[in-house]
């Protein structure tokens, strides 16, 4: 099938956009979820990085990010 034979009127009709916005919500969804977690877990890791590179301890550590808040989003 090539574009040009396309029914273009056909693609644009209301059961088909439907369809195919709900097949991308569900993709844009985990696309945000995963880019979410990625740039929480950089921004986790370049806190404990600087917080060892003042010389912190690991008790210490381990008690600023237990007061950060709840480790669940």
């Amino acid at each position: 099938m090539m574009l040009a034979d396309t029914d273009w009127n056909r693609v644009f009709e209301p059961q088909t956009i439907a369809i195919i916005m709900s097949m991308l919500v569900p993709i844009v969804g985990s696309v945000a979820w995963a880019w979410f977690r990625i740039n929480k877990t950089r921004s986790d890791n370049a806190l404990k990085r600087s917080l060892a590179e003042r010389g912190l301890g690991a008790e210490e550590i381990e008690r600023i990010l237990a007061a950060k808040g709840p480790k669940g989003d």
